[in-house]
């Protein structure tokens, strides 16, 4: 039995990281008038490796031994982190709000656990089918009122849809290719590779001109220690403790906190049809994730 003290603890973990992680697209906005997106994603990713490495070691992560295992560790890495977070950054850099962002990205757990659930035979649920369809309605009517009336560009709709995609995809692939690697270490060699990548986009593409302002300099320290440190760290720590489940009752809080946060920080705003969306999106995360009875 887990003693009150106990289930206490681990809820209130649980929490802090959903909240902890709710505000990397606030970190994003922060920081994106004065830098371009790859370049920023390359500077993070290199210091969250950085600081991974110490990480790895002081939990006795254990490295692959196969270059199979690294390539399907880097695929599953490429797809999560830089073309997650690249959709991302762009999708912000193009307009888009950080609370719209996460209505719509909101929908990857669901979107996974029923595209894992039906390509694999696994029985897919109907609170399963009536959260996604709630979700889809929600994302639709958020998307419908911040295209006709808010004049967002349609490329950072594409931009936020290709991430949601790419980290849907992303997860079901480490799902398949990587379940047996260790967490740590996966993270450490995903972090690295994305550096590399969006480093070389960046030269590609980007004028390179930063402007080493003080909000730049918190969203970047923001996203390295909280987000890919700390939060990271708390993740681990709740896996660990087999408490997957206790985290994910908890995803419908992201895309409500967000755009608090949003409104808070940036004056974002949904009207009426921007907040039904947001309602019905949540109720569609709720009821796919909320907590089983005993």
């Amino acid at each position: 039995m887990i003693s009150n003290r106990r289930r206490l603890l681990i809820g209130g973990a649980a929490l802090v990281f959903v909240l902890l992680w709710s505000t990397g697209h606030i970190a994003t906005k922060l920081g994106d008038p004065y830098i371009e997106p790859f370049r920023f994603l390359a500077i993070r990713f290199s210091l969250s490796m950085l600081l991974m490495v110490p990480i790895v070691l002081a939990v006795g992560g254990s490295w692959p031994r196969s270059l199979r295992d690294i390539c399907h560790i880097g695929v599953a890495g490429l797809l999560i982190h830089a073309g997650y977070l690249g959709g991302v950054f762009v999708a912000i850099d193009l307009g888009l709000s950080a609370g719209t962002l996460a209505v719509i990205t909101g929908l990857q757990p669901i979107l996974t656990g029923v595209v894992v659930a039906a390509g694999f035979g696994d029985t897919v649920t109907r609170p399963q089918w009536y959260g996604l369809l709630l979700g889809l309605v929600g994302v639709l009517l958020v998307v419908w009122e911040k295209a006709a009336f808010d004049a967002t560009p349609v490329a950072a709709f594409l931009a936020a849809f290709l991430c949601l995609i790419s980290i849907t995809v992303g997860t079901i692939y480490q799902k398949r290719y990587c379940a047996d690697a260790e967490i740590a270490a996966t993270n450490t060699i995903q972090l690295g590779l994305s550096a590399i990548v969006c480093g070389v986009v960046s030269l590609s593409i980007e004028q390179g001109a930063v402007e080493w302002a003080d909000e730049l300099v918190i969203a970047i320290a923001w996203q390295v220690v909280l987000l890919s440190g700390a939060a990271w760290m708390l993740l681990y720590w709740l896996l660990r403790q087999g408490e997957t489940t206790r985290v994910t009752s908890m995803f419908y809080l992201m895309a409500p906190s967000t755009a608090l946060m949003g409104w808070f920080l940036f004056g974002e705003t949904f009207g009426w049809l921007g907040t039904a969306g947001l309602a019905v999106a949540v109720s569609g995360f709720w009821l796919v994730f909320r907590p089983a009875k005993s």
